[in-house]
């Protein structure tokens, strides 16, 4: 399976170095949750006006952190039954962290995300 890499210009080296550091952001995000704000931020600006291979990037960190976030209420919510809430912060954490890792090797070799709006990897 051959996937493409692509020669950047100026205007994607600096998206792609935005994705890169939104991806790490999202790494970082579940011990700080300021990180994440800043990367969806970050992505949310981008979004439109990127390549469209980065848009797939933009596009995922996005869903990442609005699914992250109902893991977080989530884990709020179910907190108090016997521990529930640790259990689903955990997975969402792991989730995110994971997701964050994959995204950021695609972005280092300047490949498009296959498919952004799949809950998995």
């Amino acid at each position: 399976m051959s996937e493409t890499t692509h020669s950047l210009n100026v205007s994607e080296r600096d998206d792609r170095l935005i994705a890169l550091i939104v991806y790490v952001l999202f790494i970082v995000g579940p011990a700080n949750g300021l990180t994440m704000v800043i990367g969806v931020v970050l992505a949310a600006l981008r979004y439109d006006k990127s390549a469209p291979w980065l848009k797939t990037h933009y596009q995922f960190q996005l869903r990442t952190a609005f699914f992250g976030f109902l893991f977080f209420v989530l884990g709020l919510l179910t907190v108090w039954i016997f521990g529930l809430g640790l259990l689903v912060w955990a997975v969402g954490t792991l989730w995110v962290v994971v997701r964050a890792i994959v995204g950021l090797v695609r972005v280092i070799d300047q490949r498009p995300n296959p498919d952004p709006t799949s809950f998995l990897v």
